[in-house]
C-alpha cells in the first residue's frame, strides 16, 4: 500500500545532496515577455524566474496560450517537451509561467487556451464554476523542505512536515514563503494550518516572487523554504547549496493536472488546439519522455508520468488498480481510490487526542464524502479494515452527524481513519478497506446521511448525499470562530461549523455552481460555490435563541441570512 509513492520518496531523496559549488546570482522576477522554446541540451538548464516563452513561428502561424505554474519551467520541463509539439504540429505555443493561482485566474479570465496546474483541490474549483471543460491527469513528484546545512531549528531527517514546520517556527529560524497564491504557497500554507501556527515576525519572510527566486533569497539569508523537488534538483545545477531535511510525508504529495479553457469564454479560445494539445500531453509517448526527464543528470526522473492512458498502459506501476490504489471501498459498488484521488479531494484537517492525552492534528477526506459515492442505505453497517487484518464496525447510522470523521494521511505512512469521540477501536492504523454491509448496500435509493424529521439545518440540491441534522448534532461538530462587521461598523465574534464542512458531508455534484440560503421566514440569498469553498471563516453560526444564522466575512451583507434552515445547491 503506497509502495509506489514511498519508493519514489526512498529514491529521489538520494538525490538531494546533487549539486555544484558556485552559487547564482539573484535574480528579479521579469515582467511577462515573450521568449523562444528551443531545444534542450542534454542537461536543460533551468531559468531565473518565468518568462512567457515562445517558438519561433512556423509559416502560418497557429498559437496556443499555456498558462502554467512556474515548476513546469523552471525545472527545463517545457523546454525539453514542447518543442516535439511544435514541430509535430506547426504549433507556437506561448507559455506564461507563473503561480498557480494566477494561472487559474488567467485561464479563469479568458486569457489563456489551456492552463497546467498543481492543487487539485482549486483544479476542481476552476471546473465547478465552469471555466474548464476537460481536466486530466499529467504527472506528480513531491513537495520537500529545504533549509542550510546548519539546521537551526533541528528538522533534518523528521518525516511529519507539520511537526517540522512547527520547529522551524518555535526557534524563529528564518523562512521564506513564496506568498503568492501559488500551489506551492497553498501546500505551505496548509502545512502551517496543520501545524497549529499562524507565521509572523520577522524570522518570516513572504517574498511574492517564484520558485526559483525564493530558493535564491533562502540560499543566500541561510533560511528554510518549502520548495517542490524537481525545481530544487535543477537549481542544484546551478549551485544551489540548501540541503533537503525533510520528504516523506504523503501530505507533500504533488499532482499535477492540466485543463482546457471554455470555449464561452470567447471567440479567441482555440478549442480544439488545447484538446489536441491535451490528447498529445497524456498520450504514451509523451509521458514516456516526461518520465525520462531528469533521470540522465540526477538517476531518476524528476516527475513521475501519471495520464490515464499511462496508467492503462503501465498497470503495475499504479492507476486504478495494482500498487497504486491506496483504499479501497466494497459492499455497495466497488470502488478504489489511489493516494492522489484522495489528495485531491476536499481536505479537513481533525484533531484527535489518544489514551494518553498526546494530541495530533490529522488532515483527511471526510468519510461521508467516500460514502456518498456508493449510495449507502442509512441503516448499513461500516467495516473498517486494516492492512494487517485487523477490523472494527461501525453504524451508519452513527457517521451521518459526524462532520470530523475523516479518512486521514497518517504522519507514519499510509493511510488511518479518525473518528475523534467515537472511541480509540475505531481509529484503524494502515487503513486500506471500507467494507459496507446490510441496509441494502449499493442498492438503496439515498446515500448515507438522510434528513431526520426533526432537521434543524439540512442540504438539500444538487448533492450526491441530502443530509440533514439535528440542532443537537450540528452543535456537537467542531466549530471556528469568525469576526463580522455589521453597517453600523461594530465587530462580534461569532462560534459555529464551517459551512464548507457542511457541504463536504453532502459532496456537492459537478455541475452545481451556486448556493441558496433558504431561512425559516422564506428570505432567500445566493452565493457562488467556487467563493464559499474558499471561505475559511464562513460559518452556520449559533444563536442564542436556537437556530443558526450565516456569518460570511468579507462578503455581502445580504448573505448573512438569520435563521437559515436550508443550503440549496443548484
Amino acid at each position: 500500500m503506497l509502495k509506489k509513492l514511498l519508493v519514489l520518496f526512498a529514491v529521489l531523496a538520494l538525490l538531494a545532496g546533487c549539486g555544484a559549488t558556485a552559487a547564482p546570482e539573484p535574480t528579479a522576477v521579469p515582467e511577462p515577455t515573450a521568449a523562444t522554446v528551443t531545444e534542450p541540451t542534454a542537461a536543460p538548464e533551468p531559468t531565473t524566474e518565468p518568462e512567457p516563452t515562445e517558438a519561433a513561428a512556423p509559416a502560418g502561424e497557429n498559437k496556443l496560450l499555456l498558462s502554467t505554474t512556474t515548476s513546469t519551467e523552471d525545472s527545463g520541463l517545457l523546454a525539453y517537451i514542447l518543442p516535439d509539439f511544435q514541430a509535430e504540429y506547426g504549433v507556437t505555443v506561448e507559455v506564461v509561467a507563473v503561480g498557480t493561482g494566477q494561472s487559474l485566474e488567467i485561464g479563469s479570465k479568458g486569457d489563456a487556451d489551456v492552463v497546467l496546474v498543481h492543487a487539485r483541490a482549486r483544479e476542481d474549483e476552476f471546473m465547478a464554476a465552469g471555466h474548464g471543460v476537460r481536466r486530466e491527469d499529467v504527472m506528480y513528484n513531491d513537495f520537500v523542505i529545504l533549509g542550510p546545512a546548519e539546521d537551526p531549528a533541528g528538522i533534518k531527517g523528521m518525516t511529519n512536515a507539520a511537526e517540522a514546520m512547527a520547529q522551524i517556527a518555535a526557534a524563529e529560524a528564518p523562512f521564506v514563503s513564496r506568498g503568492d497564491d501559488s500551489g506551492t504557497h497553498t501546500k505551505e500554507l496548509s502545512v502551517w494550518k496543520t501545524a497549529g501556527v499562524e507565521p509572523s515576525g520577522n524570522w518570516y519572510i513572504s517574498s511574492g516572487q517564484g520558485m526559483g527566486a525564493v530558493l535564491t533569497m533562502a540560499d543566500e539569508q541561510q533560511a528554510y523554504t518549502l520548495s517542490d523537488r524537481a525545481t530544487y534538483l535543477a537549481r542544484t545545477l546551478e549551485g544551489l547549496e540548501l540541503e533537503l531535511l525533510v520528504e516523506g510525508d504523503p501530505v507533500l504529495f504533488n499532482p499535477y493536472g492540466v485543463m482546457a479553457v471554455n470555449p464561452d469564454k470567447g471567440p479567441h479560445i482555440k478549442a480544439d488546439l488545447a484538446n489536441q494539445f491535451i490528447d498529445w500531453l497524456i498520450s504514451v509517448p509523451v509521458q514516456e519522455k516526461i518520465g525520462q526527464f531528469g533521470a540522465e543528470e540526477f538517476g531518476a526522473p524528476l516527475f513521475v508520468p501519471d495520464s490515464a492512458p499511462y496508467r492503462e498502459a503501465h498497470p503495475a506501476e499504479g492507476g486504478e488498480s495494482g500498487e497504486g490504489v491506496a483504499l479501497k471501498l466494497s459492499g455497495g459498488p466497488d470502488l478504489e481510490w489511489t493516494l492522489a484521488d484522495l489528495q485531491g479531494m476536499d481536505l479537513i484537517d481533525v484533531d484527535y487526542t489518544n489514551k494518553d492525552g498526546e494530541t495530533t492534528t490529522y488532515t483527511g477526506v471526510p468519510v461521508a464524502a467516500l460514502l456518498a459515492e456508493a449510495g449507502v442505505a442509512e441503516d448499513a453497517t461500516l467495516t473498517l479494515v486494516a492492512g494487517d487484518g485487523y477490523s472494527a464496525e461501525v453504524p451508519l447510522a452513527d457517521l451521518a452527524g459526524c462532520a470530523n470523521c475523516i479518512v486521514g494521511f497518517d504522519p507514519d505512512g499510509g493511510l488511518r481513519s479518525v473518528f475523534p469521540d467515537m472511541g480509540g477501536k475505531l481509529n484503524v492504523k494502515d487503513l486500506v478497506e471500507l467494507q459496507v454491509s446490510g441496509g441494502g448496500g449499493g442498492d438503496a435509493e439515498a446515500p448515507a446521511g438522510g434528513i431526520p424529521e426533526n432537521a434543524a439545518l439540512k442540504v438539500t440540491g444538487l448533492v450526491e448525499n441530502e443530509v440533514g441534522w439535528t440542532e443537537e448534532e450540528v452543535r456537537a461538530m467542531p466549530t471556528v470562530d469568525a469576526e463580522s462587521t455589521n453597517k453600523q461598523g461594530e465587530t462580534e465574534t461569532y462560534t459555529g461549523v464551517p459551512l464548507k464542512a457542511l457541504l463536504a458531508l453532502a459532496v456537492p455534484q459537478d455541475g452545481a455552481t451556486t448556493v441558496v440560503f433558504v431561512a425559516d421566514d422564506g428570505y432567500t440569498a445566493e452565493v457562488s460555490l467556487e467563493e464559499l469553498m474558499a471561505c475559511e471563516d464562513c460559518i452556520a453560526s449559533f444563536r442564542t435563541q436556537g437556530g443558526f444564522s450565516t456569518v460570511m466575512p468579507g462578503f455581502p451583507g445580504s448573505v448573512n441570512v438569520k435563521g437559515v434552515v436550508e443550503i440549496q445547491l443548484k
